[in-house]
């Protein structure tokens, strides 16, 4: 399980190498806000496409070889991002990379082919917490490498850095990862039909909310977040990529702290669908409070509101990745997880591509009133939720606990 953590540690980092200066990677180009957020949409689009795929064969392959094809493809689409000299070739790199991002859906059918359920939800907040810490580290790096002025940074050392860490996380999967597996290839039951597949996800009422859940989310993360940097040069809280840095790395301090350290006590005493409802609600209250800081240019107010935004994702991401993976068997983990994961991408997409337009056309802060109003949404799902069998025992550890 740690190495496979390591590997999207690796592999995240990169990518979040190009956070806080893909947008304007594009807009350097010559592309507008618009087209701007259009290219980063497409990733997550490619993903969509991709994710039940790479994870349907995963089960019946493997999770290492579909780690290893996915891992590759991410270094070369780096390769041609950083190359980039047209704004088609930037729209290109990141399609093509989402389409070879099959690599999240597998590690997270890996983690849980490799852990049981009562520590499933401590085993997910240490893949989180990956991510987490690829989001400190990753900006902080990407605003160092690119340089001080958004008009003129240097976008393709970064790139070329993602590609070299993603190098690194594929050599890592062909040397040191075991497959989790091992009997799968040869298994009939490794590959259900899509039609089988979807069909038993569609008898399955906690299992379709919470894939409901997951690309509500998404859409109102990606509202919020992929417009950040545009958000903070037009309420004057950054005036370039480095002045991002101290903001990002409070936030993501404060997911790690929570998906490494404090969701595994809090699953066990609580239950995931508890946190995932908290997490709604602070996410969404976040948001607002953002808005309010940017509008007073309060540095400080500003990254407070996002520590807030990043424990209630740290919440709702664990949480939702927990229960999904236990309302499946390990011979359809991995096209459920890809499921999963494509329908968080369609609406990080949808929300990632549309939020450009509703910041130029609608107003600065708009982006954040959807993202907040889509967490109520979330938060009606989340209360949805019926308990299921594999929480009773946590249940009972409560009740016994106040007896």
């Amino acid at each position: 399980m740690y190495i496979a953590v390591c590997i999207v540690l690796l592999d995240m980092i990169g990518f979040a190498i190009m956070v806080p200066i893909l947008a304007y990677y594009a807009l350097q180009l010559g592309a507008s806000p618009g087209m701007a957020t259009v290219c980063m949409a497409l990733y997550v689009v490619g993903m969509f496409f991709a994710s039940p795929i790479w994870g349907r064969l995963s089960d019946r392959f493997g999770r290492k070889p579909i780690l290893m094809i996915s891992l590759a493809g991410a270094v070369f689409g780096y390769i041609v991002l950083g190359y980039a000299t047209e704004v088609w070739m930037v729209a290109l790199s990141r399609l093509f990379s989402g389409l070879m991002a099959g690599n999240l859906s597998v590690a997270q059918a890996y983690v849980a082919d490799v852990t049981s359920n009562k520590d499933r939800a401590k085993a997910m907040g240490m893949l989180g917490a990956a991510f987490g810490i690829s989001f400190i580290l990753g900006p902080a790096l990407g605003g160092y490498l690119a340089g001080d002025s958004f008009e003129d940074a240097n976008l393709q050392l970064p790139a070329m850095v993602s590609a070299a860490l993603s190098l690194s996380a594929l050599l890592v999967v062909i040397f040191f990862l075991k497959e989790s597996l091992p009997d799968a290839v040869e298994s009939d039951q490794a590959a259900p039909s899509p039609r089988e597949l979807l069909s038993w996800v569609a008898g399955r009422r906690t299992l379709y909310l919470l894939l409901a859940a997951v690309t509500i989310y998404n859409l109102g993360a990606g509202f919020v977040e992929s417009v950040f940097p545009i958000w903070a040069d037009a309420t004057n809280i950054a005036h370039g990529p480095k002045d991002l840095v101290p903001v990002l790395l409070a936030a993501g301090i404060a997911m790690v702290i929570v998906q490494g350290g404090l969701i595994g006590p809090l699953s066990r005493k609580f239950g995931e669908r508890r946190l995932m409802r908290a997490g709604a609600v602070i996410f969404g209250i976040s948001v607002l409070l953002v808005t309010i800081a940017g509008s007073a240019s309060s540095v400080p107010a500003v990254a407070a509101a996002l520590v807030g935004q990043a424990v209630g994702a740290a919440l709702v991401l664990t949480s939702m990745q927990s229960l999904t993976s236990k309302e499946v068997e390990a011979h359809n983990r991995g096209a459920v997880m890809g499921i999963y994961n494509a329908l968080g991408t369609l609406g990080r997409g949808g929300g990632t591509a549309l939020t450009g337009f509703v910041f130029s056309g609608v107003g600065v802060h708009a982006p954040y009133y959807f993202g907040a109003g889509l967490m109520a949404l979330l938060l009606l799902l989340a209360l949805m939720l019926r308990a299921s069998s594999y929480e009773e025992p946590v249940a009972a550890e409560v009740a016994a606990g106040n007896s």
